[in-house]
């Protein structure tokens, strides 16, 4: 592993070089959090990369990079990004010896956070690795949203190769006035290890060896304009996995869903798998979708300053399609004033996951001779699928994390709890100074369970985040930051953590660029 690493920074170095890109760039970041709680805070977590779960704790983190330069006809980007983190191990329940014993298990001390290679020619891109790219989210803003429904940077990054367009590009015969930009990418899933630390091993399943597909195409009316509209849709899948099933601690059952080409045009392209496939995706449509049709509406006023509506109509199967599902989804409205002023930036949101489609599904194919045809949609179970421990990778939620993901499980159970969620978040930042700028965050949602086990009671839960950093122009890289974050409720519980963080970043190797054409 050492050696690995080492090699790739001197190629790093050698390939800026070569090909006289700016140089290399480099990260470094000292950080440390408290919290009264088993779990740090809701926004001490959320869209944070999975770099902050437990509720002490701290990390060191260190990085090289080349940076992209979009401005040449080729061009490309590489990095490497290390972490060394410690926290407070959190408690699961698990069966073992005949009975429930309790486990603590604390993240991983060394990982490898961010290591990836990407290339362009002219306006199509290839990227490889893991990357966290959730600022390129096209319809949301990643550090004041409350998450993008389907991949909202919450997580690390998936190991994957992606490919598309890096940008917006002109449909021909339009004149500019409709832009098109799509994306592709397969990977696999890292988490296995946290899935068999944290089962309880008692009932239902833990699937491992899980298959990544994502893609996404958007158009655009002409950015020129003051008034833009987009319109798109992005959908991720899992699929294959190894399956194994418990009741009362013993291992009933275990399917495995081999991976061949075939399994990957499934997975681009909805349809039944075939019979090496397991029963549930031979039945249905292979693997598990979670995907969203995006809309947003942008107008620039005169100083520049942007005003933008936008929504996210989560589905995940036809009934969501159709929008049988009512407002289920994320509705936005956010104003960037793009100066530094005391309020330069303004976003609040809804969130709406408790339609469902209605509660109770039915497909007469499920039931052989049975004399009902008619078929019904509903019991979306947004983020949980009868194959899949949840659209999660190591505990954290991959869409958005206003829907407690299985990290909160302390009972050992792979699956959401709560996917009826309804909420609304507000966060506005701006300037104190030129060199202080602060963050605010606070939302409130409420929870009923899921559609096939409704909760006892409703749940509900306060989230709140006060936080100020301080980039000093007289110390050129450096960054300071403190945040206070408080959650009270009955969903995740009541909490209180405070974190410190100190960044250094800087040219680590600087070249002369050398023209190119456009």
């Amino acid at each position: 592993m050492k050696k690995t690493i080492l090699l790739f920074i001197a190629l790093l170095i050698v390939s800026a070089v070569a090909h006289a890109q700016d140089g290399v760039t480099y990260r470094t970041e000292l950080a440390g959090h408290a919290a009264t709680g088993t779990f740090a805070p809701h926004y001490m977590t959320a869209n944070r990369y999975g770099t902050v779960a437990n509720g002490c704790g701290g990390y060191l983190r260190a990085g090289a990079f080349i940076e992209m330069d979009t401005t040449q006809r080729f061009s490309y980007a590489a990095g490497i990004d290390l972490m060394g983190i410690y926290e407070t191990a959190s408690p699961t329940r698990r069966w073992q010896d005949g009975a429930f014993t309790t486990i603590y298990n604390r993240p991983q001390i060394f990982r490898i956070q961010q290591l990836y290679a990407d290339v362009k020619y002219r306006s199509i891109f290839l990227s490889v690795g893991m990357r966290e790219n959730a600022h390129e989210n096209i319809i949301i803003d990643y550090r004041l949203s409350s998450g993008n429904l389907v991949l909202s940077g919450n997580t690390r990054p998936i190991p994957q190769v992606r490919a598309g367009f890096h940008r917006f590009v002109d449909i021909p015969f339009t004149n500019g006035w409709v832009q098109l930009k799509g994306e592709l990418a397969y990977g696999k899933f890292l988490g296995d290890d946290y899935l068999r630390d944290h089962y309880n091993y008692y009932s239902s399943f833990i699937t491992t060896n899980i298959y990544y597909h994502y893609k996404s195409l958007y158009f655009r009316s002409n950015p020129n304009q003051p008034f833009v509209f987009t319109l798109g849709i992005e959908d991720g899948v899992q699929f294959g996995g190894d399956i194994d099933t418990y009741r009362d601690g013993m291992l009933v059952s275990s399917t495995r869903s081999p991976i061949t080409i075939k399994s990957f045009l499934q997975a681009f392209v909805p349809s039944a798998g075939d019979e090496t496939a397991a029963p549930g995706d031979q039945l249905f449509v292979y693997g598990n979708h979670v995907g969203s049709i995006n809309m947003a509406a942008e107008y620039t006023f005169s100083d520049n300053s942007e005003l933008r509506a936008y929504t996210q109509w989560i589905y995940e199967d036809g009934s969501g399609m159709n929008k049988s599902n009512g407002f289920d989804g994320l509705w936005g409205l956010a104003y960037h004033t793009h100066r530094r002023s005391i309020v330069s930036d303004v976003v609040v949101e809804y969130i709406g996951l408790d339609n469902q489609s209605g509660a109770i599904p039915w497909q007469p194919n499920d039931w052989p001779g049975t004399q009902i045809t008619t078929a019904t949609s509903g019991g979306d179970d947004y983020y949980n699928n009868f194959l899949f421990n949840g659209w999660q990778q190591g505990g954290f939620g991959i869409g958005t994390p206003m829907s407690p993901s299985v990290m909160y499980n302390t009972d050992g159970y792979m699956r959401y709890l709560n996917t009826r969620v309804r909420g609304y978040h507000v966060a506005l930042q701006g300037y104190f100074h030129n060199d202080w700028q602060y963050r605010v965050m606070a939302s409130y949602r409420q929870a009923w369970g899921t559609p096939f086990i409704p909760a006892r009671y409703d749940l509900c839960q306060f989230a709140s985040l006060l936080e100020c950093t301080y980039a000093p122009a007289k110390l050129d890289g450096w960054q300071f930051c403190a945040s206070v974050a408080v959650d009270a409720g009955n969903l995740i519980g009541d909490n209180w953590g405070v974190s410190l963080s100190v960044v250094k970043s800087g040219s680590l190797i600087q070249f002369n660029k050398k023209s190119d054409k456009k």
